[in-house]
This record gives C-alpha cells, structure tokens and sequence, in this order.
C-alpha cells in the first residue's frame, strides 16, 4: 500500500504549532515534568529501599522491572488525552475552520497532529524511564539492557497504536464528551495489551517482549493508515454537532446493514479469500503446537489443564446433557470471535482455527497424530468447515473495520459485514448442533 505524499516542512509546521499549544498552559506544564520527575524518582527510591533493607535479590531484580514498565506506562496514557483533543478540541475551540482552510494537504495535517501528540509522549515516558534507571539500578548490581530495549520499542508501538486510535476517534467525534465516551474503544484493548506486556516483563525473556513488539508495529501501522485514508477536510467539516434523532438514525443504518445481503452458497464464494486465511490457521495451529510440545518450548503442565477441562466440558451428565454442554461451548465460541472481530481486527477469527488446531498438536505432541485425531472425528468433519466459515467471516470483519474511507460510511460497512456473519449463523448453529451429536453419541 502506498502511503500518501506530504512535505514534511510542512507537516512540521503543525506539529511545531500543536507543540506550542501543549507547553502553553502552565498545568500541562507542571503534570509532565511530574510524570518525568516526580514518579520515577519515587518508584527508583523504593526499588532502592528495598534492596537497602533486607528485600531478596530475585525478588528486586522483579520489582525494578516493574518499576521501569509502570513508570513508562502511566506517560503513555497521556498520549490519549492529548491526541483525543487533535481534532474535536480544535472543533470546539473554533480553530479548526482556520487550519483545514490552509493550503495543507490532508496528510500533512493528520501527520503533524500525530507527530506533535508522539513528541510529547515519548519524551515522557524516555525521560521518566531514563531519570528511573539513574535513581534505581546503580550499584544495585543488575541492568536488564535487552528487557529495557525491547520494554523502550515495545512502548513506542504502544503509544503510536493509541496515538493512531485515539486520533481516529477524535476525526469523527462531533463533541469531546463523545470523544471521551468512544475512547473506552481504545482504553479496554490496550488494557488487555498492557496486562500482557506485564506478565512477559515479569517473565523475563527478552525475545518474548521483541515479538510483543513486532506485534504492536503491525497494529500500529494499521491504524496509523487507517487514519490516513479516513481523514477528509471536506467530511470533517461538513460534521455536523448534536444531529437529531440519533435512535433513529441508528436503526435506519442497522435496517440497511441487513437489507440485500447475498445468499449464503454466494457470500461464501465472495469471502473465499478470508475463509482461506481462515483454513490455514487449523494446519498452522497443528503445527506450532506439535513445535511447542515437542520441544517443551511450552510446559505441558500450561496446556494440560486446558485440555482437561475441554473434556470435563463434554461429561459430568447423560448424552444429552453432554451434547447440550458442547453445542453452548462452541457457540458461545463463535459469538465471541464475532463480538471481539472489530477490536482485533479480524484477529479472533484466525483464532478460533488457530486455536484448536494448537491443542491438536500439542496433544500430539504428548502422545501421537493418531491418538490426537481420532479425539476430533467424526464430529470434525463438520465443526472444523464451520468454524473456517465463521472465521473467514470475522476476518472479514476485521478488514471491513481495518478500511477507512475519506467519504465515510464506516459504520454502515461494518453493520454489513456483520450482518453478514449473523446471517451465517442460521447455517452454522444447525452445524453446531450436529457436531455435538457426532461428538457424543459417535466420538
């Protein structure tokens, strides 16, 4: 995908101007030097008290990893804010008929107005971390250098996917009390983000944090053009504040996501192409779980329990009671990859083949293929091209939400894809049903 042109001159100029709007009040002021100063030097002290007076060495070497993620975390969270206020603030502070009416491209105005909130992000969270390793790691005879690096990439994706987002949000909120409300969008997945990145820090291996990393790019590059296809002067001009009937409104958009739809033989000719990404994350999934079991890269005492309870899942009633259990287990499954396909971006639908297809190699892994196998027949032949078919339809989901158009109709276009997939269901959730039947009374 090309990116569009700009000068960077003059996409300089707005970040230049933003930048001076940021350190013009003296409270910004006074919140980021405490963020760069007053935290770090006070989570730095305690890692140093307690290494003073009596704390273990391991559990030190964790806390000051700790110390070094929540001190860059809480600067990045200022990201939001900031970049929340980009568009709509200028909206509501009467300046925004002021710059779309410069001779700047549009590229040039979305990219000065990240590049301004990504400056004053990253100078945060760098000074903070940098002031917190002075005050918190000499003498203390342990400097996680590669755990810091990948911690100091890791935070640059973080900020720039919430930066991308949050701008996002605030080119098509009309007020910022909306801006607010829509950044639960943003705040709930970045949590989950957040709490996973912790748990990789607590562990302590630094090439898990480098492909968290990587992982963050990829999101971070697809926001940030997301951002760039949806941004039109024209659109965000003609964005009117408080339009009525907003009820009505809606309903007359979910109606039209639902009117037309094609047949269910021809929608899944026409998302044959995310089925097939769908389809090759069973094989995928087969073989990085058999990888994973094989070479103890994960413990089996992590998968086994998961294991366990899918098959405690299927028992602990009559045939019926048991075919009922597995049909709600797989359908509460499909729902949820439907329910998650607008903030993963399609991802939970790759998940729901890529899953199952690693606890099948996993489980090969500790015994054999055909031990394996036979566990997932007969009731595979039907439960395996219906989750394909439910996880081509996510993915589709994915793609039509990862799709801004400068024209707009981005919530129409994602109503009708997934008006889409709950259309599938009335095929899917008679499948789902025959593959509980299978599983019980023939598996």
């Amino acid at each position: 995908m090309i990116w569009p042109k700009l000068e960077r001159r003059k996409a300089a100029l707005v970040a230049v101007r933003d930048l001076r709007d940021a350190v013009s009040e003296l409270r910004l002021i006074l919140a980021m030097v405490g963020l760069t100063l007053a935290i770090p030097i006070g989570a730095g002290s305690g890692v140093r008290a307690l290494a003073a007076f009596g704390g273990g060495t391991a559990v030190v070497d964790r806390l000051s990893l700790v110390g070094a993620f929540f001190v860059v975390f809480i600067p990045a969270s200022f990201s939001l804010v900031l970049a929340l206020e980009s568009f709509v603030g200028e909206r509501e502070r009467t300046t925004l008929e002021v710059l779309l009416s410069t001779p700047l491209r549009e590229a040039e105005i979305y990219a000065g107005k990240v590049v301004a909130v990504l400056t004053v992000s990253l100078t945060l969270c760098y000074g903070g971390l940098i002031v917190y390793c002075l005050v918190a790691f000499p003498g203390l005879g342990y400097f996680p250098l590669g755990i810091l690096l990948a911690l100091a990439l890791s935070t640059i994706c973080q900020v720039a996917a919430m930066v991308a987002g949050a701008v996002i949000i605030s080119l098509n909120a009309r007020t910022m009390r909306a801006a607010n409300v829509m950044a639960s969008f943003i705040i709930l997945p970045m949590s989950v983000v957040l709490q996973v990145e912790a748990a990789l820090i607590l562990l302590g291996r630094a090439e898990f944090l480098w492909c968290f990393a990587l992982l963050m790019i990829v999101v971070a590059i697809v926001l940030l053009r997301m951002g760039f296809n949806g941004f039109s002067r024209e659109a965000l001009l003609a964005r009117d504040a408080g339009l009525g009937h907003p009820i009505r409104r809606a309903m007359g958009v979910v109606r039209a996501s639902f009117g037309r739809r094609p047949a269910f033989l021809r929608l899944l000719w026409m998302r044959r192409i995310p089925m097939l990404i769908a389809a090759a994350g069973f094989p995928i999934g087969a073989l990085a779980g058999f990888v994973a079991g094989s070479s103890s890269a994960i413990p089996p005492a992590v998968v086994r329990p998961v294991l366990s309870s899918l098959v405690r899942s299927a028992g602990g009633g009559g045939a019926v009671e048991e075919a009922m259990a597995i049909f709600a287990h797989n359908l509460l499954a499909f729902l949820l990859v439907a329910l998650l396909a607008v903030l993963t971006l399609g991802l939970s639908g790759f998940l729901l083949t890529f899953a199952p297809g690693f606890l099948l190699g996993f489980a090969a892994a500790l015994s054999s293929w055909t031990i394996a196998l036979s566990g997932i027949v007969p009731n595979g032949f039907v439960e395996i091209p219906a989750a394909i078919i439910a996880g081509g339809l996510a993915i589709q989901v994915g793609a039509t939400a990862m799709h801004m158009d400068a024209r707009g109709g981005w919530t129409a276009r994602v109503l009708a894809a997934l008006a889409d997939y709950v259309r599938a269901l009335g095929w899917l959730v008679p499948a789902l049903a025959v593959a509980a039947v299978l599983e019980v009374w023939l598996g």
